[in-house]
Formats: C-alpha cells, structure tokens, sequence
C-alpha cells in the first residue's frame, strides 16, 4: 500500500499522533537491532536524526489535513514541525534502556500500522 493514499485528508489528531508514532517505531526497530548486536545494552539513539525525520513528516504531511479551525492551520501547521525541529537542535543523543524501548516501539509500530490500515482505500491519487 503506497504512504500517499494514506496521508491524504488526514484529521487534525492523526497528524499530530504521525510524528511521535513515527519515532517510537523508529526507536523500536532500533531497539530490535541493539538486542540482535548486543543484548543487555542500553540502546542509543541520534535525537537529530529521527527528530527531523519527525519534523520532515508532520511538515510535508501538513498540506494533507483537513482542519477543522482557521487558527489550528495557520498556527499549528508550521509551529509543530518547529518545535519538532528545535528539540532536534536541542538534543544530541538519547540513552534508553533496551526492554521499554522494545515495549514502546512495538506498541508504537503497533499503533501506526493501525493508523495506516485504518484509512479507507481512496481513488484519487497524490
């Protein structure tokens, strides 16, 4: 199923739940990897890597949200992805312990191939 279809007309909290979904499954596949290297090791993650993947996400996927206020697009369209970006200037490296970040990853991947399958198949393409 291409990511397009699925990002069009978006509600306003789906896109706000996308980018923090996105970084748990990000950090859950992560966490996956770290156990399969070295198990027992706390997991570290590049913060300014998937938090600007994050940014670029809620950016791109903001023009696709069907809002519902005149003020939540003209303030939280760009502010979100700002403040997603700022914590990615703000942060260098982020130390987990390995079994929640494999809890809340899965949850998180859980919860985002919910969000994808949720969505009713469209016609019209991006």
């Amino acid at each position: 199923m291409p990511l397009c279809p699925v990002l069009l007309d978006l509600t306003v909290p789906r896109w706000l739940v996308l980018p923090p979904l996105f970084l748990g499954g990000s950090t859950g596949i992560a966490a996956v990897l770290g156990w399969a290297i070295s198990p027992g090791q706390a997991l570290e993650v590049s913060a300014p890597v998937l938090l600007g993947f994050a940014a670029a996400l809620a950016l791109l996927s903001g023009g696709r949200v069907r809002w519902t206020r005149d003020w939540q697009r003209r303030g939280l369209r760009f502010a979100y992805p700002a403040a997603l970006f700022g914590c990615a200037l703000a942060f260098d490296r982020i130390r987990l312990p390995l079994l929640p970040a494999l809890t809340f990853g899965a949850a998180a991947l859980a919860l985002l191939l919910l969000l994808i399958a949720g969505r009713q198949p469209r016609r019209d393409t991006c």
